[in-house]
């Protein structure tokens, strides 16, 4: 086992002992899941960087916690001082190549530590680790750990739920690079159509990484279908609205939940 794949796999192990502790007191519902994104945008560049991003995600809720394990796979086409999620780390077009490999590996946990089922009124923290399993050296990540707490507010009300996200992100710099730490937030509306499919609108907006760098916007459009009792599909459209965003993409993903 390489050193760089050691801390994905090990916090992985920890995240799943600590889940089946968890479920063996309340019910639990476990799903698994594949998507694909194209992710296209110049950074402030003359050319085009493209990404193809396509994680492997596990989920499990059980009572008021909540666990997720990504496993991506990446590749990027453009110019090599661009990085996913951070924008343009230099001056000048850089050398474009196309690299591909593993991306960062994101572990989620979160609590429910309040809940109004008769106002459908919601509270919950989270906390959010990506560690760099994502070369450095190819363009695909810092290659090093970020560590987040957050706080969400949920209404459901009939067909329609929203939610606003708050959260703080300590990040991880690499030799040659200052990254800074960050807040961010994020806003969620979702309407559900029909028992089968529901539309939603997610906007989230980070605090700009570096100090020469713009804040990210973005905004993003799904429509999801489910499938029978356990499937459920989703096509998702993405607008960027800063030079550190990506300007367009979408992407497919399927979920299956036992």
């Amino acid at each position: 086992m390489s050193k760089r794949m050691f801390p994905a796999v090990t916090a992985a192990a920890c995240m799943v002992a600590l889940c089946g502790a968890t479920a063996a007191n309340a019910a639990t519902t476990t799903s698994v899941g594949v998507s694909g994104f194209y992710l296209t945008g110049k950074y402030g560049h003359s050319k085009s960087t493209d990404i193809y991003y396509v994680p492997l995600t596990f989920r499990l809720y059980s009572g008021d916690f909540g666990f997720s394990v990504s496993l991506p796979y990446l590749s990027k086409t453009g110019p090599t001082n661009v990085l996913p999620n951070i924008g343009s780390v230099g001056t000048g077009s850089g050398t474009t190549s196309t690299r591909s490999g593993m991306g960062d590996v994101r572990l989620t946990g979160t609590y429910r530590v309040w809940n109004d089922p008769a106002n459908g009124v919601a509270v919950t923290l989270g906390a959010k680790v990506k560690l760099g399993t994502a070369s450095y050296a190819n363009g695909l990540g810092t290659g090093k750990n970020d560590y987040a707490l957050q706080a969400a507010l949920s209404r459901s009300s009939g067909p329609l739920y929203l939610a606003l996200t708050g959260g703080y992100r300590k990040q991880g710099s690499p030799a040659g690079l200052k990254l800074r730490n960050v807040a961010y937030g994020q806003a969620d509306i979702i309407y559900r159509i029909s028992k089968a499919n529901s539309l939603g609108l997610s906007t989230f907006y980070t605090q700009a990484s570096l100090a020469t760098g713009t804040d990210r916007l973005l905004s993003t459009a799904y429509f999801s279908h489910r499938i029978g009792r356990s499937w459920t599909s989703t096509a998702f459209l993405m607008k960027g609205y800063t030079r550190s965003s990506p300007d367009y993409g979408g992407g497919l993903s399927i979920r299956y939940t036992f």
